[in-house]
């Protein structure tokens, strides 16, 4: 029985692939649980984390030892995974979610305004560039 739909944006879900490409191994996917009550597996890689983005509705992610954590509209749960899959149980009727996966980079973060790169003199030269037009060339 069909509960749901995935759309897969990049990355692959049970065989079909996702159009993006990337520059590392990650997993995006447009997500809908259409049935309230609802109990989905969504596989991911072992060594993968994981962010579950609830766009609209409400949802439980059941951890592994059954234990429920809701997670509601505009809500964000991060999931360190070690391996398997992640369980989801549709708390309403069509919940929507932005599923993001993919390994940890391991890499310093350096954050400002709209820029994220591993160091500030990164940042710094995202904003000379974006000011100089050459922003993404």
């Amino acid at each position: 029985e069909t509960v749901g739909s995935v759309r897969v944006i990049a990355g692959s879900f049970l065989g079909t692939k996702g159009p993006a490409s990337t520059f590392s191994p990650v997993e995006l996917w447009d997500t809908t649980i259409q049935k309230k009550g609802a109990v989905v597996d969504l596989p991911l890689p072992d060594d993968y984390n994981c962010i579950v983005f609830v766009r609209q509705g409400e949802i439980d992610i059941i951890g592994e030892g059954g234990d429920p954590k809701r997670v509601g509209a505009q809500g964000v749960a991060l999931l360190k995974r070690e391996g398997g899959i992640i369980r989801i149980q549709s708390a309403q009727q069509n919940a929507s979610l932005l599923v993001m996966g993919g390994l940890p980079l391991n890499e310093p973060i350096a954050h400002r305004g709209p820029f994220v790169m591993n160091t500030l003199d990164e940042i710094d030269q995202a904003n000379r560039d974006y000011k100089m037009g050459k922003f993404g060339k």
